[in-house]
């Protein structure tokens, strides 16, 4: 689809992981993403958007679009579908009169190819300091078709990733002018994905080392 990918860094500091995605020095926003520091003051990423700002600058002026893969550490109890360590991918989209219409329609561009299958999908509102306004975007349910299932929730719906406009403060953090460019940003779990795909009921399967499980694929 034209995205550069630039891959993230495995440890980071405050700047990229907080100050420069519009979460300043004390921010009670920094809780919801609870991650592991070093002593010198490191951080273990808790989301790729530490690759926001430096690929922002590497890319520009716009058009920019690129994909940041990596790996990411969140201090949290796991469960069948959440895990202290996971994989992430941030893609990022800045040109002139970009919307959330652009926004919608790239992702589930991306999603009918991924799961090879025909979605319906809708945006419902969230909250992330970097992005403004803030969503999350929900595919119909490709296991039961919105009848509702154990996947699901049975709720016929399944919530795939947080998205939403880039805010103005990042953009202007980046060396970009929010006055002549927008854009939009996205960051979904490629683990989460995975198991959709694969049918995978339990997230803690894809690291534990069960020949039974893995000589499946």
């Amino acid at each position: 689809m034209g995205f550069n990918v630039l891959e993230s860094r495995q440890i980071d500091d405050d700047y990229h992981m907080f100050e420069s995605l519009n979460f300043p020095k004390g921010h009670p926003a920094r809780d919801m993403y609870d991650t592991f520091t070093t002593e010198e003051g490191y951080i273990l990423p808790a989301h790729t958007s530490t690759m926001q700002n430096r690929a922002l600058k590497m890319y520009g002026p716009p058009p920019i679009a690129v994909v940041l893969p990596g790996r990411c550490f969140r201090n949290e109890a796991t469960d069948a579908g959440h895990e202290h360590t996971f994989h992430q991918i941030e893609g990022i989209y800045v040109d002139k009169n970009i919307s959330l219409g652009n926004m919608q329609a790239t992702i589930k561009t991306f999603l009918e190819a991924y799961l090879k299958k025909e979605l319906e999908v809708k945006v419902q509102p969230a909250y992330f300091p970097f992005t403004e306004p803030d969503c999350e975007f929900v595919i119909s349910c490709p296991f039961c078709n919105k009848a509702g299932c154990s996947t699901c929730g049975h709720s016929g719906w399944i919530e795939i990733m947080g998205c939403g406009m880039i805010h103005p403060n990042v953009l202007r953090e980046g060396g970009i002018d929010p006055e002549e460019y927008s854009g939009f940003a996205w960051g979904f779990g490629v683990d989460r994905l995975t198991m959709i795909k694969l049918g995978i009921n339990d997230i803690r399967y894809i690291r534990e080392s069960n020949l039974n499980f893995l000589k499946q694929f």
